[in-house]
């Protein structure tokens, strides 16, 4: 971690001396945007626009979408793109933004630095500056702990100096680009450059290979002080080519050979590339050349504006020339539409809608337009995650964040078919409180990690079948038993306050959609669970390993059965289903999401820092929803 930074350090000092002074970032047109947005790069093992990069990267360092700027001239907001376009044109204005999230005024303490905020403040670059040495050196004593000695302060340090590395080396990305040689100072750039004074690194990428070779031949027939002053110079031409081309290493633009399988390359292993003899990768020559126009015609807007499209083009062409560009437009418009954001707002707004209408008296046609009223978040939630679906060519759920999201999709579709049934408006009302929380949850686990939620999928995963059948059945369980536990709950809190108790046909209608809707959990997670199975026999070998996960799921199948069990034996009534079912709710959770913060067994996966504590909170409160059940119970509704 060290070593990779001083090297930044070191070119960052180089281009200071030769460029200094940057001026203001401009307001990046919508044209230049575009054409970076959908520039194709290889990321994690997975093809993604810059647009995607941009936005979490930024995420990950500032804990939000957009970036608030302070200036002379005003504030103003900078989206993921045009922070990262300033970070890459005009990094020295880029560092006086204040992008890195803080939780902790100790963590800048530590640092030496005098913090200006309390909890959660935001500092620059410049600002932590004077920190970062001390930074990195308590990281490096930091990451030869084991995770679990470590206290918040000390994951905040870890954070920190993660986020500062990437911030560095995506300021001096294109440093390759900016920098160029003179040919007076090297006896190989003059004699490679006999006509050229100054020298960029796509000219020495295309004529230094071939002239190193025809050199050594001639190298043999001089005498030892000039063959000591070539091996020399060469010697220097390398370490300074080093020091540069490294900063270029952060992207992953350049497309191989349409011919071959190999990785994309960034333009360090592109540059790269040109030295090696039996390399026909000779258009990457052209990219790097576009790379340095970008640089030079960056005061002129309009010149700029053509380069960036044409850049664009070249990209996207050679990426087509592979089938691995289709989907990169769409991916840009699913980001940019923010289908999660407006249903999160939308379900809300359903929400407001039907309490609104508890005032009113009861009218089918009111009932009719407070249950249509969820159906535009449901749609745009839904047309989400299919967009994420093409986009994959996966299925809907094939991590934690996906779970999430398809698991508020069950439940508040559930509470559209059942208000089309019943008509009290309960039902809807809680689908729109369902995928309102479902939303929020679904954003601050995305803010939270900071990383891509469509990553590669891991090879355990990686059969479309099983991710469909399996995985989205038993979660479509997980939304069915949580919508259950929430019409619990409108049971529970109905009997202990004594809503309507004159009206047993209304509490008897509780009962019913919560069996019927536990019946329809325990039909699914009791398929998914032996799909399961079926799949780990396949995948590891054995049916059944009693690994937490497949334990978590068989507690809510046996859990669900016994209820039915109790039920038709007359040992619970409607109250008593009530009670069992938030705690149904209570072992879904744990399924959920438990199992996974236990960090063990083949399963473990989605895991979030402080997981514990929320679960340890949200089980309080269904306890004493429980308690308040049993007490409730005593208020037997009038018949």
């Amino acid at each position: 971690m060290i070593i990779r930074r001083s090297i930044l350090t070191f070119s960052c000092v180089v281009i200071l001396l030769l460029h200094s002074g940057y001026a203001a970032p401009p307001e990046w047109s919508q044209e230049v945007q575009g054409a970076f947005a959908a520039l194709p790069v290889l990321e994690s093992g997975r093809i993604k626009p810059l647009d995607t990069v941009a936005r979490f990267t930024l995420l990950r360092i500032n804990g939000k979408r957009s970036l608030k700027v302070v200036c002379e001239e005003g504030t103003f907001r900078r989206s993921p793109m045009e922070w990262y376009l300033d970070c890459l044109f005009y990094p020295e204005t880029a560092k006086e933004y204040r992008c890195f999230s803080v939780e902790s005024s100790e963590t800048i303490v530590a640092l030496g630095v005098v913090p200006h905020g309390g909890r959660r403040a935001r500092y620059s670059y410049r600002e932590l500056a004077p920190g970062i040495d001390r930074l990195m050196e308590l990281a490096r004593e930091l990451s030869q702990q084991t995770e679990s000695d470590h206290t918040f302060i000390d994951r905040q340090l870890i954070t920190l100096a993660n986020n500062v590395l990437a911030f560095e080396s995506l300021t001096v990305f294109m440093n390759f680009a900016r920098i160029s040689f003179d040919t007076k100072e090297n006896i190989v750039l003059a004699g490679a450059f006999p006509d050229q004074e100054i020298v960029r690194i796509s000219d020495i990428a295309a004529v230094i290979p071939g002239y190193l070779e025809r050199l050594s031949d001639r190298v043999a027939t001089l005498d030892k002080n000039a063959r000591g002053a070539v091996a020399k110079d060469v010697q220097q031409l390398f370490d300074s080519l080093d020091s540069i081309v490294v900063t270029g290493q952060l992207l992953d633009l350049f497309p191989p050979n349409p011919q071959k399988k190999g990785e994309w390359l960034s333009p360090a292993t592109a540059f790269e590339a040109a030295f090696d003899a039996h390399s026909e990768e000779k258009v990457f020559l052209n990219l790097l050349k576009q790379m340095e126009e970008l640089v030079d015609t960056l005061p002129d807007e309009s010149i700029f504006t053509r380069k960036s499209v044409a850049f664009h083009d070249s990209l996207s062409m050679l990426a087509k020339a592979r089938n691995e560009y289709a989907k990169i437009p769409m991916e840009v418009t699913y980001y940019q539409w923010r289908f999660f954001f407006l249903s999160q707002w939308l379900f809300l707004l359903a929400f407001i809608i039907a309490a609104l209408s508890w005032t009113l008296p009861q009218s089918g046609r009111i009932s009719l337009l407070c249950n249509l009223s969820i159906l535009p978040p449901l749609l745009l939630l839904a047309a989400g995650i299919v967009l994420r679906c093409i986009i994959r060519g996966r299925p809907p759920v094939t991590n934690a964040y996906e779970t999430i999201l398809f698991t508020t999709l069950v439940a508040a579709l559930l509470g559209f078919l059942i208000e089309l049934i019943h008509r009290r408006r309960i039902a809807m009302s809680l689908g729109a409180t369902l995928g309102m929380l479902g939303m929020f949850f679904s954003m601050r686990y995305e803010a939270q990690g900071g990383m891509d939620t469509m990553p590669a999928v891991i090879a355990v995963l990686d059969t479309n079948f099983w991710l469909a059948s399996h995985v989205t059945t038993i979660i479509t369980g997980y939304g069915a038993g949580l919508f259950a536990a929430a019409v619990a709950h409108v049971y529970i809190l109905g009997r202990i306050f004594g809503i309507r108790t004159s009206t047993p046909r209304l509490y008897m209608d509780f009962g019913r959609i919560i069996y019927g809707v536990v019946c329809f959990c325990l039909l699914f997670t009791l398929i998914g669970t032996v799909l399961g199975g079926i799949w780990a026999a396949q995948s590891w070998g054995r049916f059944w390993g009693w690994d937490p996960k497949e334990n978590g799921a068989l507690l809510i199948v046996l859990w669900t059965l016994a209820m039915m069990h109790a039920k038709r034996g007359g040992y619970l009534r409607h109250g008593g289903i009530a009670i069992s079912t938030v705690m149904l709710g209570m072992i879904i959770v744990f399924a959920w999401w438990g199992v996974n913060a236990l960090g063990v067994g083949l399963h473990s996966y989605g895991f979030v820092a402080g997981v514990w504590r929320s679960l340890a909170i949200f089980w309080l409160v269904e306890s004493v929803v429980i308690l308040t059940g049993f007490i409730a119970l005593a208020r037997p509704v009038k018949n």
